[in-house]
């Protein structure tokens, strides 16, 4: 019995010592990625990963940097995969995380290379813009695949209209996803194909049965047609 308590207790104590140190790792790796963000950004403000390149245009910072330079006040961007690291709790956004290490105002947005989703804030300065809205109008506007680039340029575009918070409430339909464009062409062609094919197939059964259709007829004909009578001749007459 006292065997049985001491492996129990000797597991439970290597338990402890195993997960501490994994979960020291996994809550230390998004603080990292952060430093590491904030040091690029302390150099150039406009921070757009190299791990995507497929998706992202070659010119996606330039194309940012002169998108933000319109709204006339300090911007932040990061374009990477992590838009956030605490879904649970707000403070350890990716965007929290940034403004920690920079500890300089301005609008700090985040972007998804490949996703729609995204965060932005804006942290005093003595301009302040709808950037919460104009961010919602921008990912309601946009197809999930628009590249980075384009968002960003939606979102300074709306920002700056005056007219970011109807555009939220009242979104513009949504156009569709490239993805999605194909897939409906795709169907459309099948649907185009099934026609013709029904088409030819009922052409050709009608065609075939033509033959035995006037067969048909023509045998109902001959029994509905009344049989003719034989004349009779006079008598006397051989």
């Amino acid at each position: 019995m006292r065997r049985g308590w001491f492996v129990l207790v000797l597991t439970g104590m290597l338990a402890c010592l195993f997960t501490a140190p994994a979960a020291g790792l996994e809550r230390a790796e998004p603080a990292s990625r952060a430093d590491h963000i904030a040091a690029q950004l302390r150099r150039d403000p406009v921070y757009v990963t190299d791990h995507t390149p497929r998706v992202l245009p070659p010119d996606a910072a330039a194309r940012i940097r002169a998108s933000v330079a319109r709204l006339g006040v300090p911007v932040y961007v990061a374009v990477t995969p992590t838009v956030t690291l605490g879904l649970g709790n707000p403070g350890d956004s990716l965007i929290a995380l940034l403004r920690d290490r920079l500890r300089e105002d301005g609008i700090y947005l985040v972007v998804s290379p490949s996703t729609s989703s995204g965060e932005v804030r804006q942290f005093g300065g003595a301009r302040r813009l709808p950037v919460d809205d104009a961010w919602q109008a921008t990912s309601r506007e946009l197809p999930s695949d628009a590249t980075a680039p384009e968002k960003v340029e939606r979102f300074v575009d709306i920002a700056l209209s005056g007219h970011a918070k109807e555009r939220a409430d009242d979104p513009r339909p949504r156009p569709k996803s490239e993805l999605r464009k194909a897939l409906d062409a795709d169907d459309a062609a099948e649907r185009r194909a099934a026609y013709v094919e029904w088409g030819t197939f009922g052409g050709g059964t009608a065609l075939s049965g033509l033959p035995i259709l006037a067969l048909l007829i023509h045998r109902r004909t001959r029994r509905t047609k009344p049989p003719q009578r034989k004349k009779k001749q006079p008598k006397g007459r051989r």
